[in-house]
């Protein structure tokens, strides 16, 4: 069977062309300074890349990267180490429209039956309602198999016309082939011509996979070849049966976004927000590239998805939004014998510029250590942003984990794990770098404070009532750990 499914999967992937409680969130931008980095000033603005003149964010043509190490000193000599990297776009929103090829990809399974599908249809001309003329898009659905419903399409006055009255015949019944029906979406968005820079496969799902390729991994791998091909995801979760765990995959290996929701009517809000953030592109096929120094090998990336080039580290963002922050960490070994100043990496951010004709830009910040002979001194001088970027990441696995303990009726291991986190995060608040590190610290730890409270309220509900109260509760906590990863 195991043999089959992998047969399987390398013919769609051949195919396709490998070589919160009734709320939702969606990644914010909080901001820093690049505190511990030396990053590379556009010249021609030289005030506005004054990091003073802008600490909770870059200014409109001030440097987006930055990279700190875990702390600004270290001791001489061979050892592990940790330094964080993070991406700010500038908040304000670009002057020329960045054209945009859409597939929406609709579950049309029978549990969506009723206000669910009403919903979805609302949400989904409310969607299209909002795009540009010129962009394209297409219109998927799947239940026990996956049908195009609309070709890619450029929008006009008529194929709006056309688009709607489609849609507003969409029903619901049969099983979930999510695989083919994500497939098939990434396939006619990976298609589009170059003059359509943004790319983007929208869900919405209601349940479990239970028709054709149902395994967590192989759908997660869908999302990881959409990426190599500047396709992210985003992934809406309806109700309490959607599985969290492969729309996480989806939405984490694509660099995409994960929205969760308890009512279907919050659809047509989350499908307004998810328009408005396309249309406020910044940048599109946007990677950092990690390059070590002398004396350094990198380990692994935490945060973020990455591939190895030789012995550099390669994170794809995709297509990135005014005011969007992405961080994520790398694992060093180093080995430097001589005291002073000395490089870690550097760590570069390419990406095209919609505002520029996509113009293919480059930004560079180089982490910095002082290696000195007391040990003491490097526990002094723990860099502040860096801790933090490692506090969020550590706090998002303990809350993931605490959804694992919640999910197997561990609740007071559940509480306990959720309280740890909340007191990281609150302690973080308190010597945070910037202003909008803390007001993400603070909102951070609200949120896993809430999922506590509804870990215990759920424990103490009668026994009728406890599946759906705990269900409830995981994928809020589920959704609070996807939102500190900016997922």
């Amino acid at each position: 069977m195991q043999s089959r499914s992998l047969a399987i999967l390398g013919l769609a992937l051949a195919t396709f062309g490998c070589s919160s409680t009734g709320t939702w969130t969606r990644p914010t931008s909080t901001g820093g300074t690049a505190g511990g980095a030396t990053v590379a000033a556009d010249p021609a603005h030289p005030a506005q890349n004054d990091p003073a003149s802008h600490p909770d964010g870059p200014a409109q043509n001030g440097p987006w990267i930055g990279a700190a190490a875990a702390s600004d000193a270290l001791s001489m000599g061979r050892q592990d180490t940790f330094f964080a990297v993070w991406v700010d776009v500038p908040k304000s929103v670009q002057a020329a429209h960045a054209p945009a090829a859409v597939a929406l990809v609709i579950d049309t399974s029978g549990s969506m039956a009723g206000e669910k599908i009403a919903n979805a249809r609302k949400a989904a001309q409310k969607f299209i309602d909002g795009l540009s003329d010129g962009d394209l898009v297409s219109i998927h659905t799947f239940s026990d198999s996956a049908v195009e419903r609309v070709p890619p399409t450029r929008l006009d006055r008529e194929s709006r016309r056309r688009i709607s009255s489609t849609v507003s015949e969409l029903s619901a019944d049969g099983g979930t082939n999510l695989f083919e029906g994500v497939r098939t979406a990434g396939l006619s968005v990976m298609g589009a011509p170059t003059s359509h820079p943004v790319r983007r496969v929208v869900l919405i799902s209601d349940g479990l996979a239970t028709v054709g390729t149902t395994s967590r991994e192989m759908l997660g791998v869908l999302g990881e070849r959409a990426a190599d091909h500047g396709v992210q995801i985003t992934s809406i979760g309806v109700g309490l049966d959607y599985d969290e765990q492969t729309l996480n995959a989806l939405a984490l290996r694509s660099s995409g976004r994960l929205y969760h929701m308890e009512r279907p009517d919050q659809l047509a809000s989350i499908m307004s927000e998810e328009m408005g953030l396309l249309q406020a592109t910044r940048a599109t096929n946007a990677v950092v590239e990690i390059v070590p120094a002398p004396g350094v090998q990198l380990i692994t990336s935490e945060g973020a998805r990455s591939t190895f080039d030789g012995g550099s580290i390669k994170v794809p963002l995709g297509a990135m939004f005014a005011g969007q922050h992405k961080e994520f960490l790398i694992r060093a070994r180093v080995d430097v014998a001589g005291e002073g100043a000395h490089p870690i990496a550097s760590v570069r951010l390419l990406f095209q510029d919609p505002t520029e004709g996509n113009l293919q830009r480059v930004q560079e910040a180089v982490a910095r250590v002082d290696f000195v002979n007391d040990p003491a001194v490097a526990l002094q001088r723990q860099n502040a942003k860096a801790q933090g970027i490692l506090a969020m990441i550590d706090a998002s696995k303990a809350t993931e984990q605490a959804v694992a303990q919640l999910g197997a009726d561990n609740f007071k291991d559940a509480d306990r794990t959720l309280e740890e986190a909340e007191k990281k995060l609150e302690a973080q608040a308190l010597s945070a770098s910037s202003a909008s590190d803390k007001r993400r610290f603070e909102v951070s730890a609200r949120r896993v404070a809430q999922a506590r409270e509804g870990a215990g309220k759920a424990a103490a509900a009668p026994a009728a009532a406890k599946p759906a109260a705990k269900r409830a509760i995981m994928l809020d906590a589920n959704d609070a750990s996807m939102d500190m990863m900016g997922f």
